[in-house]
């Protein structure tokens, strides 16, 4: 652990001009200093250590949560991105959330002394040696819940492996997603009998949040959306590639479509907003939205949290990060899970069973440009999607079980 210790200083020495212009903001300050010491006090009694890194793997474990609670374990949640923070410090307002600690060998001591974890539960994949090494000194079993490995992050995690094994090999158990993962997991060198096929925790996620699903009324009263008559198109958690793709398209489809962009990033609707109006594009950005305008062709919604009701009044979701094959897609179990007709572009293998799945039956439909994009939008009224969404809803209600696989082996090591 000192030999990790010195090369995170030295990484740190090296890089210093990066994290330089860090130094001088507060929030950044304070951030550190979370990361560093743990922000809450130390606990008596036992808790279970669940992490996730972002937005993504943060709203996955809600159900997941709210069972842990039911039964009476205190969880304490740990996040790795600032976005992810604020996420989870929204949905789950009566839990305690902190920001993930950074792998330097005393804060990690800091941490597991203030949390006093019996299990700690890391949701996909994050390798941090000092953290591992130290939990399992401590004799503190480590569950991977939601696994994957990206076939990029493989081929990484391929090449360090005579490194990242010894870390890999004090983890107990591996809840893997699908068997595609499970064979890439298994080529790490991680025993057959660590490893168990659960599904995928968002397909029950998706399910569950569907039946609780405010109603459409409700929905376009918060959006302020109740005088749109048009068919509406959604960019959910959209990135630069995507908007690019929809912008051309939206004048001509204007008198037909309204547009929603929900920016994965929220702090970028202000530039998202300056770009549709050098298109000549009328558009409203939510938070500086007391009306909506008649006249305008695209909301910017800009908070948290609301993308799944969002996507439920719409006509056609048109998925974000599916242009760039490093991002990989995001979420397609939300949409499925509604029996909603879903576009996007040629990358979804973050979501490689369920994708291909959705894509082979029709559900989702592959668009590589703006062309083609406007050409479907433009015959989508006269199709009958019916059987199709149909379809979309039965992949999802098929995938259904990761959530009590995954309770029934925290049980297993907790009691």
């Amino acid at each position: 652990m000192l030999i990790l210790d010195f090369l995170y200083a030295w990484l740190l020495l090296f890089t210093l001009p990066f994290w330089l212009k860090y130094v001088f903001k507060k929030k950044y300050r304070r951030l550190l200093k979370d990361r560093l010491r743990p922000n809450l006090p130390a606990r008596t009694e036992r808790t279970i250590w669940m992490h996730a890194v972002s937005v993504g793997e943060v709203r996955s474990l809600k159900s997941l949560i709210q069972g842990l609670s039911a039964m009476k374990h205190e969880v304490i949640l740990s996040v790795t991105t600032p976005s992810g923070y604020e996420s989870a410090c929204k949905e789950f307002p009566t839990l305690r959330v902190i920001h993930s600690p950074l792998d330097l060998s005393w804060t990690i001591k800091r941490f597991i002394r203030n949390i006093n974890p019996k299990l700690v539960v890391f949701n996909e994949l994050e390798v941090w040696p000092n953290w591992i090494s130290l939990l399992h000194r401590k004799k503190i079993p480590m569950l991977l819940i939601n696994g994957r490995i990206s076939a990029a992050a493989f081929n990484r995690y391929h090449f360090f492996n005579f490194f990242l094994w010894y870390f890999f090999k004090q983890i107990d158990c591996f809840l893997v997603q699908n068997n595609i993962y499970k064979k890439r997991f298994l080529q790490l060198k991680i025993p057959t009998d660590k490893i168990i096929v659960c599904g995928n925790i968002k397909a029950d996620e998706a399910e569950l949040s569907r039946q609780k699903m405010p109603l459409a009324g409700e929905v376009r009263s918060q959006l302020r959306l109740q005088a749109v008559t048009k068919k509406i198109m959604v960019l959910a958690s959209s990135h630069s590639a995507c908007e690019k793709v929809l912008m051309p398209a939206i004048k001509p489809l204007s008198t037909t479509y309204f547009f929603i962009i929900v920016p994965r990033h929220v702090q970028r609707a202000a530039a998202i907003a300056g770009q549709m109006r050098r298109h000549g594009l009328k558009c409203a950005v939510f938070s500086q939205s007391k009306n909506m305008n008649p006249e305008t062709q695209v909301l910017i919604y800009d908070r948290m949290g609301y993308l799944f009701p969002i996507m439920s009044i719409s006509d056609v979701v048109f998925m974000g990060g599916t242009f760039d094959q490093k991002t990989g897609g995001h979420n397609l179990y939300e949409p499925a899970a509604m029996g909603k007709t879903i576009l996007g572009g040629p990358f979804y293998n973050n979501f490689p069973d369920i994708g291909s799945e959705l894509e082979e039956s029709g559900v989702y439909h592959r668009v590589n440009n703006s062309n083609e994009l406007l050409k479907f939008l433009k015959n989508f009224p006269d199709k009958n999607m019916k059987p199709a969404n149909d379809r979309a809803l039965d992949a999802i209600l098929k995938r259904k079980g990761s959530l009590a696989c995954t309770l029934e082996q925290i049980q297993r090591f907790i009691g």
